[in-house]
C-alpha cells in the first residue's frame, strides 16, 4: 500500500538564493552514482570483475565528458567507492583492451578509441524512443525557454539521455546526458516512478535502498509522499530537492503497451515555476508524451508491417 501523504511533501522548502544567469545549479560529478542498475538484482556465479569493470567504464565516461583531460584515479576512486588498488588494476586492463586511454602528461583518464568504436556501432541500431522525441525536445525548449530532457527507465534507474537547451538566459547544469539516478530522484525520474504500479514502486524501492544512502532526504516515506503527490497533480515536481536553486516539473512518457518507458521534464529556477507556470508546461509535456507515444506506435506498426512482407 501506498503511504497518505504527509506535510512534508507539500510544504514550502527554504529559498535558495537564485543562481547567476547562465550558471544555473552545476551538477556535482559526487551525484553521479556507480551502481548497476539494479543492485539488488541476480547476477550468474563469477561476473562480479566484470560488472565492476563496466561501471567503471561508465564512470570515466560520464566524469571525463566535461573534462578534456579525463578523470584521475582519486576521483575515480572516491566516487565509484571501490578500494584504489582495486580501480588501479580495472583501468589498466580496460586501457589495456583500448576502451580507456590514460592522458600521458597529467596521468588522467578518458574513454578510448575502442570505446567510440562500440558507440558508433550503437549508433546504427534503431532508437525508436530517442527519434521520436527529437522534435518533441526541440518544441518544448523553444516553447518554455527552458532546459529540456528525455530520461528514459532502465530498470529501478532513470538515465538521462537527451537535452536540448532552449533560447532563454537560464542554463541549468544539474542533470548531463549519461547521468543515472535511482527512480524517483528528480522531476522526469519520479514522473516515471509515479507512473508504475503500487507493486511496482515498492520494487523500485527496494532495489535501490543502498543506492539512495547516497541521497539525503530520499527515504522511502518521503518517495511515497511525493508520487502521491504526482498523482494527484498529474505531474512530478522537483523543487530544488536535489540540488538547491534547481527545480524541474516532469510527465511520463508510456509506450504502446501504455508502460511508463521515459520521462520529459523542464528544468530551471525556482522562480519560473510559480503555480500558473506549472499548469501551462505540465499541458504542454503533456501534449508532447502523447505526440512520442503515437510516433513510436506508428513506428511498431511499420515494422510489423515489413516483417509480413
Amino acid at each position: 500500500m501506498m503511504a497518505d501523504v504527509s506535510a512534508d511533501a507539500d510544504a514550502p522548502r527554504p529559498a535558495a538564493p537564485p543562481p547567476e544567469l547562465g550558471k544555473a545549479a552545476r551538477r556535482s560529478a559526487s551525484w553521479t552514482i556507480a551502481h548497476t542498475a539494479d543492485d539488488g538484482a541476480d547476477r550468474p556465479s563469477g561476473s562480479q570483475s566484470i560488472q565492476r569493470a563496466l561501471v567503471l567504464l561508465n564512470l570515466v565516461g560520464v566524469l571525463a565528458r566535461d573534462r578534456p583531460d579525463g578523470a584521475s584515479l582519486a576521483e575515480l576512486t572516491r566516487v565509484s567507492g571501490r578500494p584504489k588498488a582495486s580501480v588501479h588494476r580495472i583501468l589498466v586492463a580496460l586501457v589495456a583492451e583500448g576502451y580507456v586511454e590514460q592522458d600521458p602528461d597529467t596521468a588522467c583518464y578518458r574513454l578510448g578509441l575502442q570505446a567510440g568504436v562500440l558507440g558508433e556501432l550503437a549508433g546504427h541500431r534503431a532508437d525508436d524512443l530517442g527519434e521520436a522525441s527529437t522534435d518533441s525536445l526541440i518544441r518544448i525548449a523553444d516553447s518554455s525557454t527552458d532546459t529540456t530532457f528525455l530520461t528514459v527507465r532502465h530498470g529501478s534507474y532513470g538515465v538521462c539521455t537527451r537535452r536540448q537547451e532552449g533560447p532563454g538566459p537560464i542554463r541549468n547544469y544539474a542533470l548531463a546526458v549519461g547521468d543515472r539516478h535511482p527512480l524517483g530522484i528528480g522531476a522526469g525520474s519520479l514522473a516515471i516512478l509515479s507512473a508504475l504500479s503500487d507493486d511496482d514502486v515498492e520494487d523500485v524501492l527496494a532495489s535501490t535502498a543502498t543506492t539512495r544512502d547516497h541521497y539525503p532526504g530520499f527515504d522511502d516515506d518521503t518517495l511515497h509522499d511525493l508520487v502521491h503527490r504526482s498523482r494527484q497533480n498529474g505531474y512530478a515536481l522537483n523543487d530544488g530537492r536535489v540540488i538547491a536553486g534547481s527545480w524541474a516539473l516532469g510527465v511520463a512518457v508510456r509506450d504502446p503497451a501504455d508502460r511508463p518507458v521515459a520521462a520529459l521534464s523542464v528544468a530551471s529556477i525556482a522562480e519560473r515555476f510559480d503555480g500558473a507556470r506549472r499548469d501551462e508546461l505540465a499541458a504542454l509535456l503533456h501534449a508532447e508524451a502523447r505526440s512520442i507515444r503515437a510516433a513510436l506506435t506508428d513506428s511498431q506498426k511499420s515494422r510489423s508491417a515489413r516483417g509480413r512482407s
